[in-house]
């Protein structure tokens, strides 16, 4: 860990593969943490993207030409660096709330575990880029592979693209993660409908925030 106090605030994440409903359960659960703060100071970022620089990430990430794997983890960290300086810590500094929409762990699983990259050299790399702020809380939108394939629809990106041997490496990841830090994990099964995970997301958040 980087030696730096921590902002105050409050900073959740959703992850999951892609067709987890990760993108569903955002938006219902932004709703429900404004009404839960009395303020109702809540931010939802996603990741890679929230800054300019970010947004063109994305787009060069997700729409961009195949690339090598350590070159595509440090764009991610690249994004990652400039939303957390721009928007992450000094909303959290203000006391804020940050929902992020994806976070380092999606970077450890996808760009590291499942591309053959060291995910313990990611999540240390992450440390400093995110000038050592934890995440509080990792709500993981666990899903078996197939089921999230049959789910998308419409055309995949470069990433969606690569197949479900790729993805199933992708969920093992994410699973270690959890196993590792049953604290800061929790894990949601997301094959139900979407109000039974909103359900259960509100359920295990409810001591949190």
């Amino acid at each position: 860990m980087v030696g730096t106090p921590q902002p105050a605030g409050c900073l959740l994440a959703l992850e999951g593969i892609d067709g987890c409903g990760k993108s569903t359960q955002a938006e219902l659960l932004l709703g429900w943490l404004r009404e839960r703060r009395p303020d109702g100071k809540v931010e939802l970022l996603r990741e890679p993207g929230g800054t300019p620089l970010g947004e063109d990430v994305r787009e060069l990430l997700l729409r961009g030409a195949e690339r090598g794997p350590m070159t595509e983890m440090l764009l991610y960290m690249a994004s990652r660096a400039e939303l957390y300086e721009q928007r992450v810590l000094p909303a959290l500094a203000r006391g804020e709330l940050v929902l992020l929409d994806r976070s380092y762990y999606s970077t450890a699983a996808y760009q590291g575990a499942a591309l053959d990259q060291d995910e313990d050299t990611i999540l240390e790399l992450a440390r400093l880029v995110t000038r050592g702020r934890e995440i509080d809380k990792v709500v993981l939108l666990d899903i078996d592979p197939r089921q999230a394939a049959v789910r998308m629809a419409g055309e995949a990106d470069r990433i969606e693209s690569r197949g479900l041997a790729y993805f199933e490496r992708v969920t093992a990841a994410y699973r270690a993660f959890a196993e590792a830090a049953p604290e800061r994990f929790l894990v949601v099964d997301a094959s139900e409908q979407p109000d039974k995970v909103f359900a259960a997301i509100c359920a295990g958040l409810s001591d949190v925030v």
